[in-house]
C-alpha cells in the first residue's frame, strides 16, 4: 500500500500523510519534503482535521480562511491527510499569510498546488474508496463538509464533464509546481527522488515540436538549461555548471532515438543533483536566519542593499541578524555583500561582452574606481587584468548589454 500511495502522490501532485491517531507521529511517503507541509509545521491544523474525521466518519474536506483546501480521511487503520490545494489563484499577500499562519519556514514562498474543486473532491472520493472500499459522490462530499457556498463551481456539471472529456484531445501542460518539485531536488541534492519526479514531469510536458524526436530533444535542452541555473543558484560555479551542461547538450544533439535522449537527460539531471549534493556536503549548514540572509543577498546583489531591509524581510532585529550571520560565516553582512558582488562581476568579466563601467553599475558599485579597489582586494588584480587573463575565447571584448 505504501508504494501505491507514493505513486498516487506523484500522479496527484500532492503529498499524502498517515498517522495512527491524535498525538501520534506523521508519516510521509517520500515524494514531498515534510518540512514544507502545514501538517508537520502546524500540529493544530492536523489535530483539528483528525478531530473532524473522528466525528464525521466520511472524508473531511476543509477550506481555511486563505481559500486553501485540506483533506482528511479516517480509515480502519488510521488517518490519511492530503493538501494543501487551491481552486483559485492567490496573490502574494495571501500566500505570505498562508505561510505565516502555518509557520512554514522556507526560502521561497510558493503558491500551493492548483486544481479544480471537481478534481479535488473526486480525488478525496477515490482515496476513500481505495482505503475503505466505499463509494461517495461529489454532491455528498459537498453537503457533508458544508461547502454549499462553493457549489457555484459545480453548477454547470455538464460543462465540467465535457471539459474532462476534452482532456483526451488536448495536451496537458505541466504546472509550475510540478516543475519546482523536480528542480527542488536539484537544489537540495536529492539524488534519491530526482529521477522519479522528473519522469512524472516528462509525462505531462507540453509539446515543443510536432515531430516527436525534436520535441524530446527540445524538452531535454530546456530541462538541462533550467537545472544548470538551479545548480548555479545553489552555489556551483558557473564554469563547472556550464561545462556539464555543454557536455550533455552536445550528447543529446548526437542522439537519433527518443530513448537515447531520455536516458541522456536522466543522466544529466542525476549528475547536476549529485554535484549539488557534494557541494552541500562540503559546506557548513547555517541557521535559518543566515540562510534567508544569504538568499536575500544573492537575489538582490545588483540593487542597493541595507541590512535593515534584510532584517525586516526576515523578521528579526538588525543586531541579532548581524551577530548570527557573523557567527555562522565568520564575516559581516556588508563584507559578504561585497564578496558576492565581486564574484558576480568576475563571471561577467569572463562570460559577457559588457564593459567594465556597465559591470560596475550592474553589480551596484557607486563608482568604477570603488569597483576596481574592492575587486582587487578580493581577486588580487584589477578587473581589466582579470578579464585579460580569464576571458573565454568565444566572447569578444567589445561593449554590450549586461546579461540579466
Amino acid at each position: 500500500m505504501a508504494d501505491l500511495l507514493r505513486k498516487l502522490e506523484i500522479l496527484w501532485g500532492q503529498p499524502i500523510f498517515y498517522t495512527s491517531g491524535q498525538n501520534q507521529p506523521l508519516k510521509g511517503y517520500g515524494s514531498f519534503p515534510e518540512e514544507e507541509s502545514p501538517f508537520f509545521c502546524c500540529r493544530n491544523l492536523t489535530d483539528m482535521l483528525l478531530d473532524r474525521a473522528e466525528k464525521q466518519q466520511e472524508p473531511v474536506v476543509y477550506k481555511d480562511e486563505n481559500r486553501v483546501y485540506f483533506c482528511c480521511l479516517k480509515s480502519h487503520n488510521g488517518y490519511y491527510l492530503t493538501g494543501p490545494a487551491c481552486t483559485e489563484e492567490l496573490n502574494r499577500v495571501e500566500i505570505h499569510r498562508y505561510y505565516k499562519q502555518y509557520t512554514i519556514k522556507s526560502k521561497e514562498e510558493r503558491h500551493p498546488a492548483k486544481t479544480s474543486l471537481l478534481k479535488l473532491l473526486n480525488f478525496a472520493g477515490f482515496l476513500w474508496e481505495l482505503l475503505e472500499g466505499r463509494e461517495i459522490d461529489v454532491e455528498a462530499l459537498m453537503k457533508i463538509n458544508n461547502l454549499a457556498e462553493d457549489k457555484q463551481e459545480l453548477t454547470h456539471k455538464e460543462a465540467a464533464i465535457m471539459e474532462m472529456n476534452q482532456l483526451d484531445d488536448e495536451v496537458y501542460h505541466h504546472t509550475y509546481q510540478e516543475e519546482r518539485y523536480v528542480m527542488d531536488c536539484v537544489r537540495e541534492g536529492d539524488t534519491a527522488h530526482v529521477l522519479e519526479r522528473m519522469d512524472s514531469l516528462l509525462e505531462n510536458a507540453g509539446i515543443l515540436s510536432g515531430k516527436k524526436l525534436n520535441h524530446q530533444r527540445n524538452l531535454a535542452i530546456v530541462i538541462i538549461t533550467i537545472a544548470t541555473r538551479e545548480a548555479i543558484a545553489e552555489g556551483i560555479s558557473p564554469a563547472e555548471a556550464y561545462r556539464l551542461s555543454d557536455l550533455y547538450i552536445n550528447q543529446i544533439d548526437e542522439c537519433t532515438k527518443i530513448e537515447e535522449i531520455v536516458e541522456c537527460m536522466r543522466r544529466a539531471m542525476y549528475e547536476f543533483t549529485k554535484l549539488v549534493a557534494k557541494y552541500n556536503g562540503s559546506h557548513k549548514k547555517y541557521s535559518i536566519y543566515t540562510e534567508q540572509c544569504l538568499y536575500y543577498i544573492n537575489e538582490n546583489y545588483h540593487h542597493k542593499i541595507h541590512v535593515d531591509d534584510i532584517s525586516d524581510s526576515i523578521g528579526v532585529s538588525k543586531g541579532y541578524l548581524s551577530r548570527i550571520f557573523h557567527r555562522d560565516t565568520g564575516i559581516s553582512i556588508q563584507d559578504y555583500i561585497q564578496k558576492i558582488r565581486v564574484e558576480k562581476a568576475a563571471n561577467l568579466l569572463k562570460y559577457s561582452q559588457a564593459s567594465l563601467s556597465q559591470i560596475s553599475d550592474y553589480v551596484c558599485f557607486h563608482s568604477q574606481s570603488h569597483f576596481g579597489s574592492v575587486f582587487k582586494k578580493y581577486m588580487h588584480m584589477t578587473p581589466k587584468q582579470y578579464r585579460d587573463r580569464y576571458k573565454q575565447k568565444e566572447f569578444m571584448p567589445k561593449p554590450g548589454p549586461v546579461p540579466k
